[in-house]
């Protein structure tokens, strides 16, 4: 009889078997390693749906073994793994479906494939993790193999600087995320755990004693443990001021950038503060006005730069950051304003910004493979000013990429608006739970960085499709062929037709979950911003009035269009100013401790000899 855990155990060992093989055969049978890669994510979905029956029947899968000291070491699939692992194996095999086109003529795609199963292998495990130990190792594994597929063109200079910074910054975060880790296992030195074996990293003990554990180290204490773990997810989920390695990443295949984006790391970071809320909850506020303030700030943020941006993939990244900006602020809004107004424990929260997550998923896949496609077209051509006339040209994709780019905008109807929606509805509730002008602050933000969605996506879709073409490439430009799009209808599918099943997925996820009622008139207002981006975006891009708007002397566009300058900041004041003298200073300490350490063991040395020579005579 089969063990009722070994499905959770293969669901990331199967990709992280099949990363290896993949690479070992496909360099003999190259066209044999996209086949494997993505037969061993096929298995990680059925598994996960055998999984999903067990847990349906028997409640959660939990398999343990001590690791070493109190460390355990297994997995932990509940209803709200299910979704990740769900959402992770099937977008990962469409990406790597499109993949065996968008990668077919490359002489490495071995090497391809196998880093992305690898990948997948990593977010996998990190997503049944049953201990954050073991948790803290996969989302390791998922930074280093970013690094290696941002890096995956390793002879263009721009992409291996990318890969560099990407694995640099976020390793700040990761720094953050270890120190809480060290603090909590410490506070918990003492704690009696029941029953005998449980580890204080427990996944399952930390949501299950998350108020316990507040009463025995101290709310305050618990806070500052939390907002460390904020900052790990800040830097793998690219939020402000850790978003800066995310639009550099784009130097990497489109379908790293699909991956990355939609299925892998960035979602990282926002599965982690999902997945030890209770921790957030239990904890002193300031905990949770960081999740709120950080994912509103970042969501406004992120849709300013992007108004300036050209490159079609950047673009694209900057709605990331801004997207994931929103699924943050859900987590957060959800703790505090739901028990004031459903009396309930602030699950909402976890519900509202993991549909979101669920369905930014489908609707950014699309998008960047679609993407993907006109980038095959073009010849790598990313800068929208140069494309147009696209619709006429490639009807198929820029069709899917206009489905996208509805989810993206929370278009009434489709799966983007249902989910990004209610998070706006939620960020008016928490105005009703708290008095003052700062409790409408979340609601402004998000309100306006959906407007700033709308803005941008369609600056980039009116100057992608409509017109005429403005380069020779956009003018002899065509579809590929169907059966390399195949992969992207099930994607366009889920974003256009999944919203209605939200009330199921907060009851999946939380029985007492409630889908946040708003006045018709406060509802109305995203789509009426909406209406009033998509028309005034069309008057200025698309009917290329756009060419005669001169803003190159305006400061606050220069401002915009360098990102705010906090590359510069970072590269040039932090990195070059403080980091760097003090690492030269360490460097000269090191150097003068080693030079004494050898000059003492040459006279102890020469005298020494001197003294053998004096016996001697």
């Amino acid at each position: 009889m089969v063990a009722p855990y070994l499905p959770g155990w293969f669901i990331f060992l199967s990709p992280a078997i099949g990363a290896p093989v993949s690479l070992i055969v496909g360099r003999h049978k190259r066209f044999w390693a996209g086949i494997i890669a993505s037969l061993s994510i096929l298995i990680s979905l059925i598994l996960t749906y055998v999984a999903f029956v067990q847990v349906g029947t028997s409640g959660p899968i939990q398999n343990q073994y001590l690791w070493f000291f109190n460390i355990n070491v297994g997995v932990y699939i509940d209803n709200l793994a299910l979704v990740m692992a769900f959402m992770v194996s099937f977008v990962s095999l469409m990406i790597h479906l499109f993949a065996l086109y968008y990668m077919g003529k490359d002489p490495n795609k071995h090497v391809y494939f196998a880093e992305t199963a690898l990948f997948t292998a990593g977010m996998l495990g990190l997503v049944v993790s049953s201990n954050l130990v073991e948790f803290f190792l996969f989302w390791e594994l998922v930074g280093l193999c970013s690094y290696l597929l941002i890096g995956f063109w390793y002879f263009k200079p721009n992409a291996t600087s990318a890969a560099k910074k990407a694995f640099i910054v976020t390793r700040v975060g990761d720094l953050l995320f270890l120190v809480g880790m060290a603090v909590l296992y410490e506070s918990l030195i003492g704690y009696t755990f029941s029953p005998q074996g449980t580890g204080p990293l427990d996944i399952p003990f930390l949501i299950s004693h998350a108020a316990s554990v507040a009463s025995y180290i101290g709310a305050t204490r618990l806070g500052i443990v939390a907002v460390l773990f904020l900052a790990g997810a800040a830097g793998k989920s690219s939020q402000f001021p850790l978003h800066v390695w995310i639009s550099d990443a784009m130097e990497g295949p489109t379908t790293v950038s699909a991956l990355i984006h939609a299925a892998t790391m960035v979602t990282a970071g926002v599965y982690l503060v999902a997945r030890v809320f209770p921790l957030y909850y239990y904890s002193a506020p300031f905990a949770v006005y960081s999740v709120i303030g950080m994912g509103a700030f970042t969501a406004v943020f992120a849709g300013i730069v992007g108004i300036f941006v050209n490159d079609i993939k950047r673009i694209l990244a900057y709605s990331t950051i801004s997207q994931l900006g929103y699924m943050l602020s859900a987590i957060g809004i959800g703790a505090l304003a739901f028990p004031a107004v459903a009396g309930s424990v602030g699950y909402e929260g976890v519900a509202l910004g993991i549909f979101h997550l669920i369905s930014h998923a489908l609707f950014k896949a699309l998008l960047f493979m679609s993407a993907g496609a006109i980038l095959i077209a073009l010849m790598d051509l990313r800068d929208t000013r140069e494309m147009g006339g696209l619709w006429r040209r490639m009807p198929v994709t820029v069709t899917l990429l206009f489905i996208g780019s509805l989810s993206l905008v929370a278009f009434p109807g489709t799966t983007g608006y249902f989910s990004k929606d209610a998070i706006i509805s939620a960020a008016w509730d928490y105005h009703l739970a708290f008095a003052g002008v700062a409790a409408y602050l979340p609601w402004i933000l998000l309100v306006t960085g959906s407007f700033l969605t709308t803005v941008y996506t369609f600056r980039m879709f009116f100057r992608v499709a409509l017109g005429k073409p403005r380069s020779h490439l956009a003018e002899h430009a065509r579809d590929p062929r169907l059966l390399a799009l195949l992969p992207l209808i099930p994607l366009a599918a889920g974003a256009l037709v999944l919203g209605p099943i939200q009330g199921l997925f907060y009851g999946f996820l939380d029985p007492s979950s409630l889908i946040p009622s708003v006045p018709f008139a406060i509802e109305s207002v995203p789509v009426i911003l909406l209406a009033a981006g998509i028309a005034l975006t069309y008057i200025l891009y698309g009917t290329d009035r756009w060419k005669h708007i001169s803003v190159d002397s305006n400061p606050l566009y220069r401002v915009a269009k360098n990102k705010f300058y906090l590359d510069y900041a970072f590269t040039n004041i932090i990195a070059e100013r403080v980091i760097a003298p003090i690492s030269g200073a360490f460097t000269a300490f090191e150097d003068a401790y080693n030079s004494a350490v050898d000059a003492f063991g040459s006279a102890t040395s020469s005298f020494g000899t001197t003294l053998r020579r004096i016996q001697d005579g």
